[in-house]
């Protein structure tokens, strides 16, 4: 499995691929912003979008998700417990911050704790990260783990959003430093880092 990395729109989030070369397929993770710019990408590469993930849903890393839904067809894998976030636009924040109201539709799958999907001869591990968000995952596959907004380098996501809970995010964090071995952290904004870096430098693992 290849990674691909994307940086989109104001907030600059990090919108992920994940390629099988073999199949010529991509799972899209966090069309925050640009689904045209998208699925450019998509179509430079002569992929399908098999799939398209949410780490967690809120504003900056759903912009592009409805146009990008309706033009591949590709169904949306999320954690269910932020539905709520992703279908009201005031708790998402895409009326304040995104300046837009664009409906969204529920996902039509979901991710559950320790659940392991099949993709590209990987299987990519779920783990349930709330804290940031209620529905935050983290994405573990061979030697990478997506953390969306949960982990940055030398950072953490913030709980004071509709969802956030200090004691959550804390909770999430014991999981993260109890994962044995090293592993490159591809976070939702800023720099990749690895979770052995993060386990001396980030306040939230130290």
């Amino acid at each position: 499995m290849k990674i691909l990395k994307f940086i989109v729109g104001i907030m600059r989030t990090n919108c992920y691929f994940l390629v099988d070369e073999m199949k010529n397929e991509c799972i899209v993770v966090d069309p925050g912003y640009d689904a045209e710019g998208i699925l450019s990408h998509i179509r430079d590469r002569g992929l399908k979008c098999a799939e398209i993930w949410l780490t967690h849903a809120h504003f900056d890393h759903i912009m592009g998700l409805a146009e990008l839904r309706e033009k591949t067809g590709a169904p949306l894998r999320m954690h269910p417990a932020d539905t709520e976030i992703l279908l009201d636009n005031g708790k998402n924040l895409m009326r304040v911050y995104g300046g837009i109201d664009v409906p969204q539709k529920e996902a039509e799958l979901a991710f559950e704790d320790g659940a392991e999907i099949p993709f590209a001869g990987e299987t990519i591990k779920v783990l349930h990260t709330p804290g940031h968000t209620p529905g935050s995952v983290c994405l573990i596959f061979r030697d990478g783990i997506l953390t969306g907004d949960t982990v940055f380098r030398e950072g953490f996501g913030r709980t004071d959003f509709f969802g956030g809970d200090p004691d959550e995010l804390d909770r999430s964090m014991v999981k993260i430093r109890q994962i044995e071995g090293d592993y490159r952290l591809y976070p939702g904004h800023g720099a990749s880092t690895t979770l052995e870096h993060e386990k001396y430098n980030n306040i939230k693992l130290i």
